[in-house]
């Protein structure tokens, strides 16, 4: 068997890295070597990855930045000290399923870089995460194993020299703006094979409601930057479809008071609700058949959520148009 590197980015990941780490190793997975990157934690986390390296020799090892960078610095890092044949990028925030480095091998085989997804089940508890667990592996599973333009650092992985043409990740781009892995998949997808497997499974621990509803609008925000440049919508979550739908419910709910200016106007919110169970009833039933009990929180969750979208890709629009736009090209055409 070839030897895997998976490489993990950590910042102040104490509740979270050992877990994530020993995870990894318990897929028994063999050659096998765990590359934790630490972005100059100022917790416990050095201590406890030396710790699961001293009990792992050979296994786990640490790499310390002096100062903070960002995923993407930590990435290529991480990238750069690995020796396995394959690089797998993993979160520190996420547990691998037991069989997520076997299902990548298999994939690997025909393609060139291969993401997972996150499972049903997040790794903490409360509507929130349960809801976005819910919806992200609803989302990216109902297709099967489908070409997809954006490599998933969180869980993914690609040959060695895919990754070393390629050039790794954009450093430059600001930190935070949580955008490193679509830019770095747009460079790639052009003369590369990517696929998303629904096999290759994490457990994730997701934020609050309200770190969530920013993250929604700032990540929707730049993906309509993106449409807007390339003119069209990426595979997954982000299709024509789902975007409609999503801008749907809450136009469904602002148009309501047309019936009290004429009884036939009732057709424009039916039409848009119409609209919205289209693309989102899938979801609601797939709630049902896994968590029946959550079903009316789901419900209302998700009108809320499509509200913040619809907010932040109106948000995004409309910074392009005023020349404001937060993300640049960059044109790098890896050789095979």
């Amino acid at each position: 068997m070839d030897k895997i590197s998976v490489v993990i980015p950590s910042y102040n990941s104490r509740a979270t890295i050992g877990a994530c780490v020993q995870s990894v190793i318990d897929t028994g997975y063999r050659p096998l070597e765990v590359v934790v990157v630490d972005d100059a934690s100022s917790d416990e986390t050095p201590d406890i990855v030396e710790a699961l390296g001293a009990e792992h020799p050979g296994i786990v090892r640490l790499e310390r930045l002096e100062r903070n960078g960002g995923p993407s610095r930590a990435r290529n890092h991480g990238a750069r000290a690995a020796t396995g044949r394959y690089y797998f990028f993993l979160d520190s925030d996420t547990a691998m399923e037991p069989d997520a480095l076997d299902n990548f091998v298999r994939r690997i085989a025909e393609a060139d870089t291969v993401s997972g997804l996150y499972h049903w089940e997040p790794l903490n508890d409360g509507p929130g995460p349960r809801y976005k667990a819910m919806l992200n592996y609803h989302m990216f599973s109902r297709q099967g194993v489908f070409e997809y333009e954006v490599f998933n650092g969180a869980v993914g992985g690609m040959r060695a020299e895919t990754f070393d043409a390629s050039g790794g990740y954009d450093e430059d781009l600001a930190w935070g703006m949580d955008y490193e892995n679509e830019e770095f998949g747009h460079r790639l997808e052009g003369d590369h094979r990517m696929v998303l497997d629904p096999a290759i499974a994490v457990r994730h621990a997701f934020p609050g409601l309200g770190a969530m509803s920013r993250g929604y609008f700032s990540r929707v925000a730049l993906w309509m930057e993106m449409f807007m440049r390339r003119r069209r919508f990426e595979a997954g979550p982000a299709s024509g479809r789902t975007g409609l739908a999503t801008v749907a419910a809450p136009a469904a709910l602002a148009t309501v008071p047309l019936v009290s200016i004429h009884p036939a106007a009732v057709l424009v919110p039916l039409g848009l609700l119409a609209l919205y169970l289209a693309g989102y009833g899938g979801f609601f039933a797939f709630v049902a058949s896994r968590r029946p009990s959550f079903l009316p929180l789901a419900v209302a969750l998700n009108v809320y959520f499509s509200t913040v979208i619809a907010a932040g890709a109106a948000w995004g629009a409309l910074r392009v148009l005023a020349g404001r736009a937060r993300i640049e090209e960059r044109s790098v055409t890896p050789p095979r």
